[in-house]
This record gives structure tokens, sequence and C-alpha cells, in this order.
């Protein structure tokens, strides 16, 4: 489905909302755990208009997210990045938005783009004499996928509802 000016306006809007609700996401985490929603609407755009869009609003989304967040300058827009691209790589133009957001492929696509995105994100954070890179990820890159894909669980109850 090719991208329209009405597309772009709504994504923008999603992606500044977005980024607002991310930042103010205390009342919902656990453990210091917080879901990762801009990835999951990275997902939804990358699925609908594909590959290449899903590597632009990941950047986009990740230098915003840099720029006013305290974490290291970078390690965001790279990780959001390399997550558009892994989910872009699922597009399919053949499927409807029911059939690629609507059902469970798109929870198993989450998590597996939401768990690259916590690895490359962790990996910047870890320090040599804390945790090793692993523990560190097993801690705090499953636990934030795993939230993350059950938050997406709700776009894709909604999109199944949808009707095309």
């Amino acid at each position: 489905m090719p991208s329209t000016y009405s597309n772009l306006i709504w994504y923008t809007i999603s992606g500044l909302l977005l980024l607002l609700v991310q930042l103010n996401l205390g009342y919902i985490t656990i453990e210091g755990i917080a879901p990762d929603l801009l990835v999951i609407l990275i997902a939804v755009i990358a699925l609908r208009e594909g590959q290449f869009i899903g590597i632009i609003v990941g950047f986009a989304l990740g230098l915003a997210f840099d720029v006013i967040s305290s974490n290291i300058p970078g390690t965001n827009a790279l990780a959001k990045v390399v997550a558009g691209f892994v989910i872009g790589s699922f597009y399919n133009e053949q499927l409807s938005l029911q059939q690629s957001i609507g059902t469970f492929r798109f929870l198993f696509i989450i998590a597996f783009g939401t768990a690259i995105h916590n690895f490359i994100f962790d990996f910047f954070y870890v320090e040599p004499t804390d945790l090793s890179l692993w523990s560190f990820f097993l801690r705090s890159g499953v636990a934030g996928t795993l939230y993350t894909v059950v938050m997406a669980s709700i776009v894709m109850l909604v999109a199944a509802r949808k009707k095309t």
C-alpha cells in the first residue's frame, strides 16, 4: 500500500504522541522495565508501507528519542533503524492490514524485532565491571521484549476486529 499524504500526517502525529508517552511510562513500568511503544509503531508502519519506510521511521523516531531523552546519543537511532530493517523484511504487499497486523504473526515479528533492538541498545549500556552482555540482556532485554509483545497484543486485537 503506497504512502499517501494522510498516512504521513497520521504517522507523524502518532510518532509525536508516542514519543511523549514513551518518556512518561513511569506508571506502567515494572521493576524498571517498560514496553517500547516506538518499536510497535515502527512495526505497524513497516508492515503497512515496506522496509525502506520502516528504516526511515525507525531512524526518525530513534533520533528524536535520543534528542529528548538522556540516553547515549545515537543508540536509539541505531537500534530502531535495525529494528525497522528487520521488521520491514516481513512486509508483504499482498497481505491486508488485518492479515499483517491482526494475527499472531504480528506478535512474533514484534518479539523478533524488539529482541534485536534490545540487544543492540543494551550493548552500549553494559559496563565491563557489571554483568556480562548476555546476563544483562536476559535481565532487561528479554523482559522488555515480553512486555512490548504484551502491549503489541492490544494493537493486534484492535487490527483483528477492524473491517477491511
